[in-house]
């Protein structure tokens, strides 16, 4: 029987190396890796290790993408290329008109609010399955969200953070993805309904257990618009981020808030002479990262609650978390499990299918509920402790 052949398009980037060494693991799939550069693709997949066979392809996709598509015939494509801000669906209508799954990585806002509308019908006629935002937003966070709160009566507040570790390897296209809000207004969930904030221009400061103190700043992502509605938020839904290197994240908060008075237009001429500063900022940094839930309101016994959940990446493992759950969701459609059509990833997962993904890694994961009548907190088991 012939392995299932899944397709990484960006392959060789920052989060598809990660995922190819991931999945490589895996004995019962063939991954075809892709590159732009066929060389590039042929050195790397030599560095990867595991039983999974790897066949690394030159591939672009601006250029007869189905025709590609149909010489490999994929069971699953998983796009790791981004930026996905400002992203059209080309690729993705390629890829279902071929008759194959497709997973992305996509954290973009008006990307993942557009998906379905754009996919849902194409993929049901095609008998397939498209789930975007499989990475740590909106995945992991929606995960875990729905977790802490299953059974509460009322959610009040959630607020998200993610910070990484400092000397964890950063591509153009993140940069690109943070420069093209920085300064401009991103969701927030407030007084249950949807308003908006100044993208890295709103900070604060917060403790994530082993880590200590990081800064961090709101941002961009999918999660208030559509956690707020779904969990039916009373009151806050934040999602923020915050870069180890004080110069980074000073310097970012300082861009965002020069566009905001409009001093600064596009900074996408930026991006080299940040990546290159990359080389001294990181230095003094370390490589441990961390993401932190925050919840409150009412639980299922009808008391005032919050809740707090925790992980914490060492060794540089942080860089693994934003390929976990388009991994988990791979496990899912090889299952058969998933019904067709076009969605967010997190319809498809829980909490320990991604959790399960993070076992090979130095990350670990806590929950603690407060309970204010007593002044307590108790630590709670997770569904899986990796």
């Amino acid at each position: 029987m012939t392995a299932p052949r899944i397709l990484i398009i960006g392959g060789t980037g920052v989060f598809g190396k990660r995922l190819v060494r991931h999945l490589a693991q895996t004995d019962s799939i063939a991954l075809y890796v892709a590159s732009r550069s066929a060389a590039k693709a042929q050195a790397f997949c030599q560095t990867v290790t595991g039983p999974a066979p790897l066949h690394p392809i030159a591939l672009d996709c601006g250029k007869n993408l189905q025709a590609q598509l149909a010489a490999i015939s994929p069971f699953a494509v998983i796009d790791c290329s981004g930026p996905f801000q400002g992203a059209s669906y080309g690729t993705a209508k390629a890829v279902l008109d071929s008759g194959a799954h497709l997973i992305d990585l996509a954290d973009a806002r008006d990307y993942l609010a557009r998906f379905s509308h754009a996919l849902d019908a194409r993929a049901i006629a095609q008998g397939v399955t498209a789930l975007t935002g499989a990475s740590s937003t909106p995945a992991l966070s929606t995960c875990v969200a729905q977790t802490l709160t299953e059974g509460w009566q009322r959610i009040d507040t959630i607020d998200m953070c993610i910070t990484p570790g400092g000397k964890s390897e950063v591509g153009r296209a993140v940069i690109e993805a943070i420069l093209s809000y920085a300064g401009r207004d991103v969701p927030v969930w407030k007084d249950g309904a949807l308003a908006s904030t100044t993208g890295w221009a709103s900070t604060r400061r917060v403790m994530i257990p082993g880590l200590g103190v990081r800064r961090v700043s709101k941002v961009e992502t999918f999660d208030a618009e559509h956690l707020g509605p779904k969990l039916k938020v009373h009151a806050r839904v934040t999602f923020s981020a915050g870069l180890e290197s004080q110069i980074e994240q000073r310097g970012i908060e300082a861009l965002a808030l020069l566009r905001k008075w409009g001093v600064l237009g596009r900074l996408n001429a930026l991006i080299p002479p940040l990546l290159a500063a990359r080389k001294i900022t990181r230095l003094p940094t370390s490589d441990q990262g961390g993401m932190m839930v925050e919840i409150s309101g009412i639980d299922q016994t009808g008391q005032a609650a919050q809740i707090t959940w925790t992980l914490l990446a060492r060794n540089n493992h942080g860089p693994f978390i934003p390929i976990l759950p388009a991994a988990a969701a791979l496990k899912k459609l090889l299952s058969g499990t998933v019904t067709p059509g076009a969605r967010l990833a997190p319809s498809a997962l829980g909490l320990p299918d991604v959790l399960a993904e993070m076992q090979p890694y130095q990350i670990t994961t806590q929950t603690i509920k407060t309970a204010p009548q007593a002044c307590e907190t108790t630590a709670l088991a997770d569904p899986l402790t990796a």
